[in-house]
């Protein structure tokens, strides 16, 4: 049984929305406010940064998104093409199978009991096709707090799904190894000065232990992350030390942290939520990335969480305060949906705002086109 509430969407579950909480209602208010304001008092600042990459996935698990399910070859391929006109060569594969949602997107054995569907084999015949780069996510856990034994104490149960993480990578690796180029972590992590003390602990040997093996198994492929700093204003020494707990002893080789604009985190933060990943990657001699967010949750409750694409004006900010801070690349979350040049009308305008930045960015480099 799922240690998280769940909801039916056509022939797959997600996450359900959050109860009513007039808490969370107000600090999404004050969030939206914070940006609009910080909007205004940037004025017409001159936009720089590019995106390199894009998450992409089966289907997200908690909203419905562009659920992938079902897709053919020629099908992917046509959507890797989309995101070749933004000037994407890189895409990140978000899970292979969820631990609570009991959903395989491969044909596995040691996930028998799960729901499965057959898109990674696919998925990645046409990144190849395509020439496209590939992190591919394995085994992910929504409910760290259950699943890793933080809420009762027993960090046993971080090493038992680290070792169902590993035997979903081997499986994965039998099947399509040389297909892909890279690592993802699926089970994301973060800082926050009202968590749970505990958790950093069994963040640390969940991936350390996970780590250690993708390296003996595949020592040429890189791994990646995309962990979360927010509200770390004024706590930043405390984040640094809780994230060195996390990962100083992993093996991670690129740091891609969300920016958690999209999630109504406040974007008078950006700059200092992203200077602590700096730091940690200073650390860790791992590479500085920043996963940009292009969207906005326009309401936490209910039965499915709403989402939509995000401003354009609040997205380019993102992006140009990342590449100040030196990211060495840009990705996003789900350019797919919501930079979809079929979709919603939101998603539409975002995907020609951002195009229009790129080539105003290419004209003040002297490039002639975007590179596919």
């Amino acid at each position: 049984m799922s240690s998280v509430a769940l909801a039916q969407i056509d022939d797959f579950k997600v996450v359900a929305g959050a109860k009513p909480n007039p808490t969370i209602a107000a600090r999404q208010d004050s969030c939206v406010r914070r940006t609009i304001e910080v909007l205004s008092a940037a004025g017409d600042f001159a936009a720089r940064g590019l995106l390199s990459g894009s998450f992409i996935y089966a289907h997200p698990p908690d909203y419905r998104g562009r659920p992938t399910l079902h897709f053919s070859g020629a099908e992917w391929r046509i959507l890797f093409r989309e995101l070749k006109e933004l000037g994407l060569d890189t895409v990140i594969w978000q899970a292979s199978a969820w631990l609570e949602l009991e959903e395989c997107y491969y044909p596995s054995k040691a996930m028998a009991g799960f729901k499965q569907w057959n898109v990674v084999g696919p998925m990645i015949e046409a990144v190849n096709a395509e020439g496209m780069t590939l992190y591919l996510g394995t085994f992910g856990v929504l409910n760290r707090a259950v699943s890793l034994g933080v809420l009762d104490g027993d960090i046993g149960k971080a090493v038992e799904v680290a070792e169902r993480e590993l035997k979903c990578y081997q499986e994965l690796l039998n099947l399509y190894g040389g297909g892909f180029h890279g690592y993802y972590l699926s089970t994301e992590v973060g800082y926050s000065p009202r968590g749970n003390p505990r958790k950093y602990a069994h963040y640390g040997v969940f991936f350390e232990r996970i780590t250690q093996c993708v390296k003996e198994l595949s020592p040429e492929i890189k791994i990646l992350s995309s962990p979360v700093v927010a509200e770390s204003a004024g706590h930043e020494a405390e984040a640094m030390d809780r994230l060195l707990e996390c990962f100083g002893r992993a093996h991670v080789d690129i740091f891609a942290p969300m920016d958690c604009i999209g999630q109504v985190s406040d974007l008078g933060m950006l700059e200092a939520n992203l200077g602590v990943w700096k730091g940690v990657c200073k650390a860790t001699g791992a590479e500085f990335w920043v996963n940009c967010e292009s969207f906005l949750i326009s309401d936490l409750q209910g039965c499915v969480v709403q989402i939509e694409a995000a401003d354009p004006k609040r997205f380019l900010y993102q992006l140009t305060v990342a590449d100040r801070l030196g990211a060495k690349k840009l990705v996003t979350w789900e350019a797919m949906h919501f930079m979809d040049p079929h979709g919603a009308p939101k998603s539409q305008a975002l995907r020609q705002a951002y195009l229009r930045h790129c080539a105003s960015v290419r004209q003040s480099r002297g490039i002639s086109q975007v590179k596919n």
